[in-house]
């Protein structure tokens, strides 16, 4: 849908005149063809950004930084830095701190925005004069951009037999409660429940928002206040599997999350891997290990739910090994080791002492091959 005029009247007690600014907040790696397109697709906003921030783990990002200061000119102040680690998390804590805007549009380097992307999100912000929304999922979209110079990550081999599983009821179910295909499936929580309502007046005032349990990394925006009360878990190293849905559930503990459908943004998925997806699946595993024993009011309980879970993860992984003729089932072999290394996270005795051993498991994990 369009937003008129009308149908963004603010509630009854807000201040009409109300104007938040907005950030692109970017952690980037080796991609500096994708980055230009990001970046040209944020400079082209109908409401034009405040700051453009970008934090770059690359070795070369001195280059990088040249490229696209020409491209982003003397129209909006850039602020470019070397990332401090190469860790996803670090990179985007460290874009910020280093921004001076209201609400941080923290998408992927490969996500690209809807010229009216910006303008439909800060609207909703705004009408929101009492700061209840504190973050906003931008919708699913086609590419606005050509792309052809950059190429896109392949299906797996078992994509056409997963979309025929997950096309029904029953395939629904199976696709999350037994093969643990859905991040919810896959995320003990620590306090309570999952997500949060859209408020009672957004329908009020004709705002197309949906509630959420999740502000996926590509397309996420949230409140810098809100960001600098939760920090994303500067522990995670490398891409930081699962960091988007530990930020959303702690964010939708203490206001409210939800989507914004008419707000695209495509994500592109570039094909350059960083990491082999058996690495990716043990630091998947362990990282929602490592974030349970962090958060957990109640050890005990949490070692029962956390010991379940990884019987049927270990189920999960044999069906997808199986059912992908993956005969030296390297998943399953991936989730073993992750749940022994998950053990020792779950039984670590000094939660002090904690952040600083997980880096190095982190460190130990991605240096094998």
């Amino acid at each position: 849908m369009s937003f008129s005029d009308s149908s963004l009247t603010p509630p009854p007690d807000a201040d009409a005149t109300a104007s938040l600014s907005w950030a692109l907040c970017v952690a980037t790696l080796d991609r500096i063809d994708m980055l230009e397109h990001c970046v040209t697709c944020a400079m082209a906003q109908t409401r034009a950004p405040h700051q453009i921030v970008i934090v770059d783990a690359s070795s070369d990002w001195q280059a990088n930084r040249e490229r696209i200061r020409v491209l982003v000119g003397d129209r909006v102040p850039l602020v470019y830095l070397p990332a401090p680690e190469r860790s996803l998390t670090v990179q985007r804590n460290t874009a910020i701190a280093a921004c001076n805007a209201d609400i941080c549009m923290l998408i992927d380097d490969d996500s690209l925005m809807h010229a009216d992307c910006a303008e439909i999100i800060m609207r909703i912000y705004e009408a929101d004069t009492k700061a209840m929304i504190l973050g906003i999922a931008g919708g699913d979209g086609p590419s606005p951009l050509s792309l052809d110079d950059v190429a896109q990550k392949e299906g797996s081999a078992a994509s056409g037999r997963a979309r025929a599983i997950a096309g029904s009821h029953i395939g629904m179910f199976l696709w999350k409660h037994l093969f643990l295909m859905n991040r919810a499936a896959t995320f003990v929580s620590y306090e309570g429940p999952f997500g949060s309502p859209v408020p009672d007046w957004a329908a009020a005032q004709g705002l197309d928002l949906r509630p959420t349990i999740q502000l996926p990394g590509c397309r996420m925006t949230v409140r810098r206040s809100a960001l600098l009360r939760e920090p994303f878990e500067s522990a995670f190293r490398s891409y930081c599997p699962g960091e988007d849905f530990d930020i959303s559930y702690r964010l939708s503990r203490i206001g409210m999350i939800c989507t914004a459908p008419a707000a695209r943004i495509y994500h592109h998925e570039v094909a350059a891997s960083r990491i082999r997806r058996e690495q990716e699946l043990v630091l998947s595993i362990c990282n929602a290990a490592y974030l349970l024993r962090k958060h957990s009011p109640d050890l005990d309980r949490d070692r029962r739910r956390w010991a379940l879970l990884m019987s049927r993860r270990l189920l999960a992984e044999l069906l997808k090994d199986g059912l992908s003729r993956r005969w030296g089932f390297p998943q399953l072999r991936a989730a073993r080791r992750a749940m022994a290394i998950s053990r020792k996270i779950m039984t670590f005795p000094d939660k002090a002492q904690l952040a600083g051993w997980y880096i190095a498991v982190q460190q130990d994990i991605l240096k094998q091959r």
